[in-house]
């Protein structure tokens, strides 16, 4: 629980105004954690529709449509079972792009040569499409049907229908859950495709590089390139913002900072306290007192926390009601921390526009 008295000195930042950071999904790889993070808000593009190839783009669309299943699904899927080779061919006989046994072939393929990568994603669209509909009725919600149709896809309807669920074979489970963490969920899962081009790789490890001078603490930290002082909560969450960017020094300027936005503050607007009110001025930025979502800043006012600066943090994911937060100087002064908060004990909320999730 974070209260004034577990807080130590909050941290001190400069008020952001005007972001607009459209079409962005903050997108987290979060195996540092135990336990899933919520479905339908982790993306990672690496196994999801950023590994397809780009002449197939149309090809998944159409089959998403047909099938009702997430593009973001079926491009994970289809990484996970060939890696994009469309010549593959596995020990047991499965071809192609999508891997389909002879038999299941020849009856989905529509006659066409399993080694066609538009005719393997083809086939899948029809066959997922065929699986949903049989494994839909055990299924209490969206997401729970997309994970069954993955299950019938890698051990048959029957096994499904068997244990009215996910079969307990350990290599069914595994396929279920490395493909809807690759896609970022289940019902979320096309967010991968629409939203942003933001990568962070470092979640859960302090790969913070703004760390100097070593030992000295407070505010006699040196500026970042961000503008603000080094090893603070805010100067870290502006950080990650730009790491997930892509951006790296070597690139210049970073794109997000107060400079490039011709951002600037006014009295009363100093530390993290001040992002609330400021960044809800901003068009499609939302605050929330619950429901956090990854990629939200869970934000401290200035007498929610010790320091009478406030505090700002990163949500890296949600595990059912508890909030997986990153953060710079919370407990611990000039320290990095994860914490597993209640998502209720947070005061609230900063949700970027493309972090918005229907």
């Amino acid at each position: 629980m974070l209260t004034k008295s577990a807080a130590g000195l909050g941290c001190l930042g400069t008020a952001l105004l005007g972001l607009i950071l459209s079409a962005v999904l903050l997108l987290l790889t979060l195996a540092v954690f135990d336990g899933p993070a919520a479905e339908g808000g982790v993306c990672r593009p690496e196994a999801g529709t950023g590994s397809a190839p780009a002449e197939y783009q149309q090809d998944l669309a159409e089959a998403a449509e047909h099938s009702g299943i997430p593009v973001g699904i079926l491009a994970a899927q289809i990484d996970q079972e060939s890696r994009w080779d469309p010549r593959a061919v596995s020990p047991v006989g499965a071809q192609g792009l999508t891997q389909f046994m002879p038999a299941t072939w020849a009856q989905w393929g529509n006659g066409a040569d399993p080694f066609d990568p538009r005719a393997a994603i083809a086939a899948q669209g029809r066959y997922m499409k065929h699986l949903r509909a049989q494994v839909a009725p055990l299924a209490q919600n969206e997401n729970e049907t997309i994970r069954l149709t993955l299950a019938a896809y890698n051990a048959g309807p029957g096994a499904v229908r068997q244990h009215q669920g996910i079969p307990p074979f350990q290599e069914t489970q595994q396929y279920v859950q490395k493909i809807t963490t690759a896609a970022g969920g289940t019902g979320g899962a096309g967010l991968c495709d629409s939203l942003g081009q933001l990568t962070v790789a470092g979640v859960g490890v302090d790969d913070y590089p703004y760390r100097e001078p070593v030992g000295v603490d407070g505010w006699g930290h040196a500026r970042s390139i961000f503008g603000h002082t080094q090893r603070q909560c805010t100067d870290f969450v502006m950080w990650r913002i730009n790491q997930s960017l892509g951006w790296s020094e070597d690139q210049g300027d970073p794109p997000f900072t107060f400079a490039a936005l011709g951002v600037g503050y006014g009295p009363g607007q100093n530390g993290a306290g001040s992002w609330k009110d400021i960044l809800t001025q901003a068009e499609g930025v939302t605050f929330h007192t619950d429901d956090p979502r990854p990629g939200d800043i869970a934000w401290w006012g200035y007498d929610d926390i010790g320091g009478g600066y406030g505090h700002v943090g990163f949500v890296a994911a949600v595990d059912g009601d508890t909030a997986i937060i990153e953060h710079y100087n919370l407990a611990t002064p000039n320290t990095y921390s994860v914490t597993r908060t209640p998502a209720h004990e947070v005061p609230g909320y900063i949700r970027l526009p493309a972090t918005t999730q229907e």
